[in-house]
């Protein structure tokens, strides 16, 4: 009988490590995960903050010693043209990268921005079928 209630109290014991163990990992892969997104989002807002003090820049630099301002529009493919080169950049810094081919002109530019900006409109067109 004693023998019988030891057994009885060992499987409980090894049942709560076990469940406590589980948990343990849970608070680990919780806790990973909100690190990574905490990351991800520290990283996109030093991105947005680097874009924004790219286009201030570049604002100041075309506008200096006049009083003219630039138009949204123009703004946007100012973007546009320097997320275009940062990914001519990292393609070619990536070593394992294939051969791809991009359009690469002044006006090739310009009919990306153009491509990008019909995109966002036909997709946000009313009865548009959304995934």
């Amino acid at each position: 009988v004693v023998q019988s209630m030891n057994e009885i109290n060992k499987q409980k014991r090894l049942r709560d490590a076990a469940i406590m163990a589980a948990e343990g990992d849970k608070i680990k892969v919780v806790k990973a995960a909100e690190a990574a997104a905490d990351a991800a989002q520290l990283q996109g807002e030093g991105i947005a903050r680097q874009r924004g003090a790219i286009i201030d820049g570049l604002r100041d630099s075309i506008t200096h010693g006049t009083q003219e301002a630039l138009s949204t529009e123009k703004i946007s493919e100012l973007l546009l043209i320097t997320q275009y080169f940062e990914t001519l950049r990292d393609i070619a810094a990536n070593s394992k990268a294939s051969t791809v081919f991009l359009p690469h002109s002044a006006g090739a530019v310009s009919d990306v921005a153009s491509q990008i900006r019909n995109g966002i409109m036909q997709a946000g067109a009313p009865g548009q079928n959304r995934m």
